[in-house]
């Protein structure tokens, strides 16, 4: 009953913390777009939103797929979806920049 079983202990009681933050991370969204239509709303627009770009992203990626990816098991496929994780990547941060920009000089001018 040395040490082993405070990692042990330390173990089981990391894995029961990260059981409950997930449950409560699934649960308290779930709560607020019961209790609250406008966040529902707000939350199907954002996630619209995300699968719009990447559905376009997705559409804009290759697929090429070198003979030096091979050996690590990626196909046309995985190589596509990665390509498409990239642009949506480059497209929300692009994004993010110029909102940030248009929202400062808006401020401005009030």
């Amino acid at each position: 009953m040395g040490s082993d079983f405070m990692i042990d202990a330390g173990l089981y009681l990391s894995y029961a913390m990260f059981f409950v933050a997930f449950l409560a991370a699934l649960a308290f969204p779930i709560w607020e777009i019961i209790t609250s239509m406008e966040a529902a709303k707000k939350a199907l627009v954002s996630v619209g939103s995300a699968a719009v770009i990447f559905g376009l992203s997705y559409a804009l990626s290759g697929n090429e797929v070198l003979p030096s990816y091979e050996k690590f098991g990626i196909t046309a496929f995985t190589s596509q979806l990665i390509g498409g994780s990239l642009i949506m990547l480059y497209i929300t941060s692009i994004l993010t920049f110029v909102l940030l920009i248009v929202g400062e000089v808006v401020n401005f001018f009030r």
